[in-house]
């Protein structure tokens, strides 16, 4: 069986994949889990270079780069 999975982010190819599978069903249930997931990885890591610079921080880091408290009002 031919497995193809085609990975764009804002309307452009970032990745393309087809890979053969055969054998047992768990073990094509398992090799497509691995393509799945290398795919996954691709598009994520483009998803973040397509941010426009600069991304914002999640904290805000101090002087002495030390990840500051959050202060939720307690």
């Amino acid at each position: 069986m031919e497995v193809e999975i085609t990975v764009k982010v804002n309307g452009q190819v970032v990745r393309e994949q087809v890979e053969q599978v055969s054998g047992t069903l768990e073990d094509m249930e398992e090799k497509i889990d691995a393509i799945t997931r290398q795919v996954a990885g691709a598009a994520l890591q483009a998803s973040v270079e397509a941010v426009v610079p600069p991304r914002p921080l999640f904290r805000r880091r101090e002087a002495n780069c030390v990840t500051k408290a959050i202060n939720r009002g307690r």
